[in-house]
């Protein structure tokens, strides 16, 4: 299954855009997880995490908004002002709710897909492999073949799915001609890194922001809780009668709980600090992206007047 953490990131833009022409939210519908013992331990792992994720795709964006400017060499004589209104197309699907709710689907089953990759390749490859045999199929690699056309499918499938979900790319389909068929898969390219420039600055960064505010709300729920879980797993190390199996497993618990509250502290602090930059980053970034944005725009009026 998806991590909590990728379907409660899925759940945050399903709650923030829904509620965000109210003045009054209503009561939330889910209850605290900090008194929860699996959760307090993966706890320090998932502030981190969120953190991690919003400089890498910070880091991707920043990139892909400096290639920008290239674009309009990229293309064979187009009709500028349609290649245009593919940019400024692109740039409102990255802004909207619908191609939002596909962008964050599409992050859980990539994550997902990649947290769980060799499993899964264990699983689907020996499948594989054990059905080759038992057909006596004499290729050795079937199983790893299987699992790399997998990888590629699924890459594939989100890539179509995002661009189902963009109206930029309706527009290159209806557009073709005056666009120029040689340029097609270009623009959808071109298309794809527009939109999503326009989804991380304008709202997946601050959907980061706003989780890592949330979870530092369960921070003292959960130290209370793995402070307990130490405590718990200590009075039963100390049983005599408590049978090897089950000090076995509180030994397990203490560790991972131990583990956990040796990381809390730092991991709560650098996100603390990291919350309170956000905000600055982000908007640091939608200049950026605005400003190149607007300045190849700008690019494509002029070549479209020299024409």
């Amino acid at each position: 299954m998806p991590s909590a953490m990728t379907l409660r990131s899925f759940w945050f833009v399903a709650l923030t855009l829904g509620m965000a022409g109210c003045a009054q939210q209503p009561a939330p519908v889910t209850g605290p997880s900090g008194e929860q013992a699996g959760y307090a331990e993966r706890y320090p792992g998932r502030l981190g995490s969120v953190r991690a994720r919003f400089a890498a795709e910070e880091t991707k964006t920043r990139t892909h908004i400096g290639e920008f400017k290239g674009y309009p060499d990229a293309l064979k004589n187009p009709d500028y002002l349609q290649v245009e209104q593919v940019y400024r197309k692109a740039d409102e699907a990255g802004r909207s709710a619908a191609y939002t709710e596909a962008a964050l689907e599409a992050e859980t089953v990539e994550r997902f897909f990649e947290e769980e990759k060799d499993p899964l390749r264990q699983k689907v490859g020996g499948s594989v492999s054990y059905a080759a045999k038992e057909k006596e199929c004499k290729a050795e690699d079937l199983g790893s073949i299987a699992v790399v056309s997998m990888e590629r499918g699924i890459d594939k499938q989100v890539e179509e799915r995002l661009r189902d979900h963009s109206e930029a790319h309706r527009y290159i389909e209806d557009h073709q001609d005056e666009l120029g068929k040689p340029n097609l898969d270009t623009l959808q390219k071109q298309a794809d890194k527009v939109a999503h420039s326009s989804n991380v600055v304008h709202v997946r960064l601050e959907l980061y922001r706003r989780e890592v505010e949330a979870l530092l709300g369960d921070a003292s729920s959960v130290k209370a809780t793995l402070d307990q879980t130490i405590q718990e797993s200590d009075a039963t190390l100390a049983n005599a009668s408590a049978s090897k199996s089950k000090k076995a497993l509180a030994q397990k618990r203490r560790a991972a709980a131990e583990t956990a509250k040796n990381q809390l502290d730092t991991e709560v602090e650098q996100a603390r600090r990291s919350v309170e930059e956000m905000s600055q980053r982000i908007t640091a970034l939608e200049k950026e992206y605005d400003t190149a944005l607007d300045a190849v725009t700008q690019d494509l009026e002029q070549r479209a007047q020299k024409k």
